[in-house]
């Protein structure tokens, strides 16, 4: 059976797949429900949501050693649907962190085979296959890196001088950095100072960039300020 997941049910799956990855091997509902913040309970149920959508497959372990005492208990991986399907929503979203290395280093590196009169080019580049769907971190990645680029367009105003500085400030929080970032790039669009074809995509898809930033982990917002403040450095 297959159905539009509610944006709940695609934030457990993905949390299911994340820790399938990791692991290697089948989750026990109550390890998804920690990484939740729920209850066994609910996640148990969620669980079975998915399952009915043909999002998830159960599969009843034995305790160990094999005969000794205890019930089967009932652990769930994600369905090769569930993974074909979060690929697609996500637009190619990553897993680990050689696929992050994968994304990081064809950004600087598109960035490097750019002269200065080509700016204009490599911000086309950047953004032109931002799906519709779901915005990922490597799609946030473009975003945030084409509005660092695009400061370069805009001279030495003083707002531009201010948010690069807060980029540079290690006390302020990643996350008051990266806000600060793309609160610029979205002011700048509105006053259609922002190279247009990134400032049509910020404010058609504000909402979802905002999202998408506001769930970041820690471990993802990390990723991200550390690729920003290289792409700061070789500007």
């Amino acid at each position: 059976m297959s159905a539009k997941l509610t944006r709940r049910q695609l934030e457990v799956l993905s949390k299911l797949l994340d820790l399938y990855h990791q692991n290697g091997e089948p989750i026990h509902y109550t390890a998804l429900a920690e990484h939740l913040g729920v209850s066994p309970v609910s996640a148990y149920e969620m669980l079975r949501i998915l399952e009915t959508h043909g999002m998830a497959d159960a599969e009843h372990q034995r305790p160990e050693p094999a005969g000794g005492p205890g019930r089967p208990t009932v652990a769930f991986r994600p369905s090769l649907a569930a993974i074909q399907r979060l690929r697609t929503l996500t637009g190619g979203d990553i897993r680990n962190e050689e696929e992050w290395q994968q994304v990081k280093n064809r950004i600087l590196q598109q960035i490097q085979n750019y002269q200065s009169q080509d700016l204009e080019k490599l911000l086309d580049r950047l953004i032109e296959h931002i799906p519709e769907e779901t915005v990922s971190l490597p799609n946030l990645a473009n975003i945030a890196t084409a509005i660092l680029l695009n400061l370069n367009l805009m001279g030495k105003q003083e707002e531009v001088t201010n948010v690069r500085r807060a980029f540079a400030n290690r006390e302020l929080s990643v996350m008051a950095r990266l806000s600060a970032l793309l609160g610029l790039g979205f002011s700048l669009a509105v006053s259609k100072r922002l190279y247009f074809p990134l400032g049509s995509l910020l404010l058609s898809r504000a909402g979802e960039i905002l999202s998408a930033v506001s769930t970041l982990s820690t471990e993802r917002s990390n990723r991200l300020a550390d690729l920003l403040r290289e792409v700061s450095r070789i500007q």
